[in-house]
């Protein structure tokens, strides 16, 4: 007989106040703030500077260019993990939930650029292994672009990620994997309520 397949996972909606669920979506708004203003610019940023010649007048600002967002990202996302480690602790669990998971995906980003750092490095080594210095320029830039690519379409899953998140949150819903790390309390198990696997009651 086949193996019968695995059931996707699906959502789980819970009767979680009007209130709560407002301030659920906090995580997700901040997130949204943090890519969009910050990430995507440092991006752009690192993106056009390999377009900028080394004799231009732009070329002095190209890391403070990158430098600023992503500084002002780092001080998103800690502040993001200090409030998730809070909110568990005190808060409701619905609202620690999405902190959860918007630190969550932060830690996919940051483990996104560190293989993007890695990979300029590389670039960087490679490029200066060649002996002609016309050469180095040119094969660095190439790489670095290529490097770039990648960051780029991970940003932008998670831009899509955090919109999705804001729906869920205000919702009720929370996905089914982070429920397992991260499980409801007993008196929002309840036969009472609308914990279920589709969408809640009208």
């Amino acid at each position: 007989m086949a193996d019968q397949p695995a059931e996707a996972p699906h959502p789980m909606f819970f009767p979680i106040a009007e209130p709560v669920r407002r301030q659920a979506k906090s995580p997700h708004e901040l997130a949204m703030v943090n890519l969009l203003l910050f990430n995507l610019v440092m991006l752009i940023a690192l993106l056009a500077g390999s377009f900028v010649e080394k004799d231009s007048t732009l070329a002095p600002y190209r890391v403070l260019a990158v430098a600023v967002p992503f500084g002002g990202s780092l001080v998103i996302i800690a502040y993001s993990f200090l409030r998730a480690r809070r909110t568990a602790l005190q808060g409701p669990w619905f609202l620690a939930a999405h902190w959860r998971l918007a630190t969550g995906r932060y830690l996919v980003l940051l483990i996104v650029y560190l293989a993007g750092g890695g990979l300029i490095t590389l670039a960087w080594l490679l490029a200066h292994a060649q002996k002609q210095p016309g050469m180095q320029d040119m094969m660095f830039i190439a790489l670095q672009r290529v490097a770039i690519a990648p960051m780029l379409i991970a940003l932008m899953v998670l831009i899509m990620l955090a919109s999705g998140a804001l729906y869920q949150a205000q919702r009720g819903e929370v996905p089914e994997r982070l429920l397992r790390r991260f499980p409801p309390p007993p008196d929002l198990t309840g036969a009472d309520t609308e914990f279920a696997s589709g969408a809640p009651s009208a």
